[in-house]
């Protein structure tokens, strides 16, 4: 990955790298991945924002999704008007969400970024004010994560499928 300088951007490349060939992830997972870090760091460079550190700041991330045109983000302030349609939908975000979350544990792991931006990007917690049922029978205390930021996405239930003008599917019971 290079910058608007041609400059490779080392821990993002390090990143893609990883997911490509150890991961053995596909290419266009990688590509897909690899244009989602590239929306975080041209939202962190619009805003002045050091990447290592933004995630403090995900909440804004997600407005600028929404609502910047993905013209690279030329336009500086967003003001989206009545009856105005988001650029980007849920379901986009999420995954935009998700490709950065895992960058920036990449980044905790390999000393490039603070530890402090997992907890600014998961809620931590333990199974201690879980039942006992639902611990598991090892006894073990177990760590569980949850994303903060994520977006509620639209049900998928409403669309037609099959040929066009099909009637939709009854919900299943």
């Amino acid at each position: 990955m290079v910058d608007d300088e041609l400059g490779v951007v080392e821990d993002a490349d390090r990143f893609l790298r990883e997911l490509r060939l150890a991961r053995g992830r596909a290419e266009t997972t990688t590509k897909a991945y690899a244009e989602a870090v590239v929306l975080f760091l041209v939202w962190c460079a619009n805003t002045r924002r050091e990447w290592r550190t933004a995630a403090r700041d995900m909440g804004l991330f997600m407005l600028w999704l929404k609502w910047t045109p993905g013209n690279g983000g030329q336009q500086r302030v967003v003001v989206p008007g009545p009856g105005a349609k988001p650029v980007r939908g849920e379901r986009r975000i999420n995954k935009v969400l998700t490709a950065v979350r895992l960058f920036l544990v990449h980044a905790v792991v390999n000393k490039a970024a603070p530890a402090r931006v997992l907890e600014q990007i998961y809620e931590l917690g333990d199974d201690r004010d879980l039942p006992q049922e639902a611990r598991g029978e090892s006894g073990a205390m177990r760590y569980r994560m949850r994303a903060r930021h994520r977006l509620q996405e639209t049900s998928r239930s409403k669309r037609s499928v099959g040929w066009p003008g099909a009637a939709p599917r009854p919900p299943c019971r």
